[in-house]
């Protein structure tokens, strides 16, 4: 006869019982995911029906429980290490491409030769969207 299941937590989507039951089955636990497809067809009524219900066998609760003491899914390392993506701030597309910018001035100090003191530089790199053209410039820190 096989045991009963018992319920150690609710959640109120599916990303954050994945996660939970993902940490509990690296420490040897059988887990089981209960109304994860109901949820699933019918997101917008996950709370109505009480969340997704995380259960574990009877024999297993204590140390379950134990083991997600403190947890908390949304304290994930994943969402430190998100990189920003430049895109067009016109239309954001991802296609741009940095435009070398050549200062005219220095131009005509090369071709004079003569000794001009530099002007300090700034550190700012110009982009162009491949889509719409539209060109904007970025300051660095």
């Amino acid at each position: 006869m096989p045991e009963e299941l018992v319920t150690i937590a609710k959640f109120f989507t599916l990303g954050e019982a994945k996660v939970a039951q993902g940490r509990l089955s690296s420490e040897g636990i059988s887990v089981f995911i209960c109304d994860e497809h109901v949820h699933a067809i019918i997101w917008h009524m996950g709370a109505a029906f009480g969340g997704i219900r995380l259960q574990v066998p009877d024999s297993q609760v204590v140390r379950a429980l134990e083991i997600l003491d403190g947890f908390e899914p949304d304290a994930t390392e994943e969402e430190d290490e998100t990189e920003e993506v430049p895109c067009c701030p016109e239309c954001e597309s991802l296609e741009i491409r940095q435009v070398s910018s050549t200062n005219p001035r220095q131009i005509s100090l090369w071709s004079s030769a003569l000794p001009f003191p530099e002007l300090p530089a700034q550190a700012t790199q110009r982009w162009r969207c491949l889509m719409c053209g539209y060109q904007w410039q970025e300051v660095g820190d």
